[in-house]
């Protein structure tokens, strides 16, 4: 999947992704999309977030800056606000959310008549690492695993989910992304 992956559920998409992509700029396309071929013109929630880049000299046109970020989502969004968790000036989260939409009778949510609880929880569990060993990270260099796959078996991720059908890639000249999906979602 290279540097993004979409996840999509009933109620949700989940837009992953790394490198200097511009995930901003699929929002007018995609909530077109969304309008056209499932009906709904009203967004219930966004939660956009990422950490203060390494090299923020990379980056393309939204994304140069959180503030340039925050200033394409108010765009969309009337009612969003941005947050920036930790230090600005070293390791630090920004965050940009939406207030909920109340009593919207067209929107993205779910109700008893579609067949899901109101109380279903809303969680999403989401591990980021950095600065990790390079010894033990060299795994997912083209120096120590040739392919993708080579470096999935070494890391011992394809054990973490047995059966999952895994989609890898090994980037050049390091870094590595995986997905796995499992045939049986309700138990994972």
């Amino acid at each position: 999947m290279g540097e993004s992956s979409m996840f999509v559920a009933h109620r949700r998409f989940i837009l992953k992704t790394c490198g200097n992509t511009t995930p901003l700029l699929c929002l007018k396309p995609l909530l077109h999309l969304v309008e056209q071929y499932a009906g709904y013109d009203e967004v219930e929630d966004v939660f956009y977030s990422r950490k203060n880049f390494k090299r923020p000299d990379l980056q393309l046109a939204p994304h140069h800056s959180f503030e340039e970020e925050v200033a394409l989502l108010d765009t969309f969004f009337n009612d969003g606000a941005a947050y920036c968790l930790g230090t600005i000036n070293r390791d630090c989260w920004y965050l940009y959310t939406l207030n909920p939409i109340e009593h919207n009778q067209n929107k993205l949510c779910c109700d008893i008549s579609n067949g899901i609880d109101k109380g279903e929880p809303d969680q999403t569990l989401e591990i980021l690492m950095s600065d990790l060993d390079r010894r033990i990270m060299n795994v997912f260099t083209k120096e120590f695993s040739t392919t993708a796959a080579e470096a999935t078996k070494k890391s011992g991720i394809d054990k973490l989910m047995p059966n999952m059908v895994i989609d890898d890639f090994l980037f050049e000249p390091c870094g590595y992304s995986m997905n796995g999906i499992s045939k049986n979602v309700s138990s994972h």
